[in-house]
């Protein structure tokens, strides 16, 4: 049968017209990744974005939280001082003592100031030292003598303890006439010789042997010429500075000055000795002054 050109045609036109949508929908496909391609693009923009947010978070918090809150707890730990160390403690209104005390510290700057002053190396070697200012001798034909000062020990670190008040006294009978006064130093050689001392009254030549000390920051405690001298004494009388010899003169322990410095009574010589250090600033200058001194090299 045969089909008239226009039927032809319109069919034609009709199919033309059916097969656009199906042209068309594979075209959707293309717009898809195209849009991807966008969407792509935004998606890479956003982890861009998300961590810059958080580093900003992060650079914010530490210093605004952590940071300062680390900071103070570890302020806060030294800010609480240590407690002082224990210390002994003296009667601020003990004048008399106090003044001995200042008195024997101008007696052995004086004396250790001097070129026949006593050698740094005798104060290194010792165990013990008794500084006596203005000791009064008077003599006619019985003669006696009396002074009050001071005594320190050293412990087995080389510190200086605190002092104990002492006196001196004694007798002489012989052909002597008139009065001088003396500031009298003695030198513990031994530790012997200190516990003697803390133990109360000893009699100087009899209970320790004395000898007059060398002179000169250049003498060495070795020239000792009897060798067995437990104690160097030394006097300072108008200018004139040298050994001299105390035999038979009694030192004693001056309890009454001890509890009125310490405001305690009957406190011992052993006690002084082993105490804390005194907060008296009279006391740590003269520790300060004996212990530069001990460790001063000996003049050439």
């Amino acid at each position: 049968m045969k089909i008239p050109a226009r039927l032809l045609t319109a069919s034609a036109i009709i199919t033309l017209c059916l097969a656009a949508p199906v042209v068309a929908a594979p075209s959707q496909p293309d717009a898809a990744p195209t849009m991807g391609g966008e969407g792509s693009k935004g998606i890479d923009t956003v982890p861009v974005r998300e961590p810059s947010v958080v580093e900003e978070i992060g650079t914010k918090a530490v210093p605004a939280t952590t940071a300062p809150g680390a900071g103070e707890a570890l302020q806060a730990t030294p800010a609480t001082p240590p407690p002082p160390p224990p210390s002994t403690p003296f009667n601020i209104k003990a004048v008399d003592e106090i003044s001995r005390i200042n008195a024997a510290t101008e007696v052995i700057q004086e004396i250790t100031g001097i070129p026949e002053g006593i050698s740094p190396e005798l104060l290194r070697n010792a165990y013990g030292i008794v500084i006596i200012p203005g000791t009064i001798k008077l003599g006619f034909f019985f003669g006696g003598q009396y002074g009050s000062g001071i005594a320190m020990t050293r412990g087995e670190d080389g510190a200086w303890s605190n002092p104990s008040f002492v006196y001196i006294a004694g007798g002489s009978f012989g052909l002597q006439f008139g009065a001088v006064s003396s500031d009298i130093i003695l030198v513990f050689k031994t530790r012997k010789s200190v516990m003697g001392l803390a133990k109360g009254n000893f009699t100087l030549g009899g209970d320790a042997a004395v000898a007059a000390g060398p002179v000169g920051r250049r003498a060495v405690a070795a020239t000792d010429w009897q060798l067995k001298a437990e104690i160097y004494s030394y006097a300072r009388s108008r200018g004139l500075f040298a050994g001299i010899s105390l035999d038979g003169s009694v030192l004693a322990i001056d309890t009454n000055a001890n509890e009125n410095f310490y405001a305690k009574p009957d406190i011992s010589a052993n006690e002084i000795f082993g105490s804390p250090p005194s907060s008296s600033p009279s006391v740590d200058r003269l520790k300060n002054f004996l212990g530069k001194s001990a460790s001063a090299p000996a003049m050439q």
